[in-house]
């Protein structure tokens, strides 16, 4: 599915098409509903996995159903990243530091860790009778590990009734631009086609912001975003103009109530996103009063950017140096970060929309404070955000 203004095609997936790839994968995948008991833990012949059996059937479960089995079973997640990653250490080389890895973690860790899973519920500590619904796949993966209690939306309701909103709105069908999810979890943000409008630099439109998850990643939301065509980025998320729509996935769920806010959300949120795109624009007009590197540290400092010499601030430099230059402003800082999100994960794209939606609120006064805030930067931790050492 295209869609297309006067000045350009952006290629985005459809309704149909987003129904169609997670009904693909959901062939693949069984639920499977058992007390605890019936449920053990251990390695694989080689000792390099963990590996859950089933029913007789092993499965590998994924890093999120072992932070799940994590939590049921009292092992906390620092401990589980502790004996599954590999330990590094900090080198340096040409002024600039990178971590190294001084050993793999091995089967005796794996090992132990099995060991720390198995205490977390022996003496009944958890009632071995309780039952959890495990979601596998026939690739050999584990995906999931769900209490009794874990209530969760259908991603396919969550779609079909978006079309049947928009439908019932009319005008041209909206489309996933960014369409980044699976039979589990939706990551993806719809392009509204009737938004867009041409500037001298690019299109610009409203979105929505689509999630879920149907094995506790992420809650049902709607957010507001924007779109800039000029490399589908510029989008926004978290602005205070369109009420948050979450729906936390525990006990039983009311659907209407889910479809009705949905409703709302789409019938008056969307004209509002569309009125955000001259604040959007409005940012060319937040100069920088100091060099990029400096205002980049520091954003990288507030909004919890990696740092590093393959960090995220380092990559926003990169990303505003190649495509941004002609904007030393907020707007390009601001659209350099969000070209960044769209070469991260799904879960790193959505936080960083965030940061610039929360960038984008600064008025004339608070970006002049900002400003002094960058330039009064210490140099050495300007360089440790960038992975240098100072000469």
């Amino acid at each position: 599915m295209n869609v297309t203004t006067g000045s350009a095609t952006y290629k985005t997936t459809s309704f149909d098409e987003a129904i169609d790839k997670i009904q693909d994968e959901r062939r693949e995948r069984q639920d499977i509903q058992i007390p605890l008991k019936a449920f053990s833990l251990s390695l694989d012949a080689n000792g390099d996995n963990i590996v859950g059996t089933i029913n007789g059937q092993d499965f590998v479960p994924t890093m999120h159903c072992i932070k799940q089995m994590g939590t049921i079973m009292g092992v906390s997640h620092a401990v589980i990243r502790q004996y599954l990653n590999p330990v590094t250490k900090t080198k340096v080389k040409d002024g600039e530091k990178f971590d190294v890895v001084r050993y793999e973690r091995d089967s005796v860790d794996r090992e132990l860790l099995v060991k720390l899973f198995k205490n977390g519920i022996r003496d009944g500590r958890v009632d071995p009778n309780k039952e959890f619904k495990f979601r596998t796949y026939t690739d050999g993966t584990l995906r999931a590990m769900l209490s009794d209690i874990y209530g969760y939306i259908d991603n396919v309701w969550y779609i079909e009734n978006l079309r049947k909103i928009f439908k019932t709105v009319g005008g041209d069908e909206p489309g996933f631009i960014h369409w980044r999810g699976n039979a589990d979890t939706i990551y993806a943000n719809l392009l509204i086609p009737d938004s867009l409008r041409q500037e001298g630099d690019s299109d610009y439109g409203s979105m929505l912001g689509v999630g879920n998850c149907e094995i506790g990643k992420r809650r049902l939301s709607l957010t507001a975003s924007l779109f800039r065509g000029l490399c589908t980025n510029g989008l926004i998320f978290g602005l205070e103009i369109l009420d948050k729509i979450s729906q936390v996935h525990r006990g039983e769920i009311d659907l209407n109530k889910v479809y009705n806010d949905l409703v709302g959300g789409v019938t008056m949120g969307v004209p509002q996103i569309e009125s955000q795109i001259d604040s959007f624009l409005e940012m060319r007009q937040r100069e920088l009063d100091v060099p990029v590197t400096h205002m980049i540290a520091q954003i990288a400092q507030d909004y919890n950017l990696t740092s590093g010499g393959k960090g995220q601030a380092v990559q926003v430099v990169q990303q505003f140096n190649k495509h941004e230059k002609a904007n030393r402003n907020l707007f390009g800082i601001v659209n350099s970060i969000t070209r960044v999100a769209q070469e991260v994960d799904p879960v790193e794209h959505v936080r960083l929309e965030q940061v610039g939606g929360s960038l984008m609120e600064f008025d004339a006064t608070g970006w002049d404070a900002y400003n002094k805030r960058a330039s009064a930067m210490k140099d050495a931790k300007r360089n440790k955000i960038f992975g240098r050492v100072a000469a």
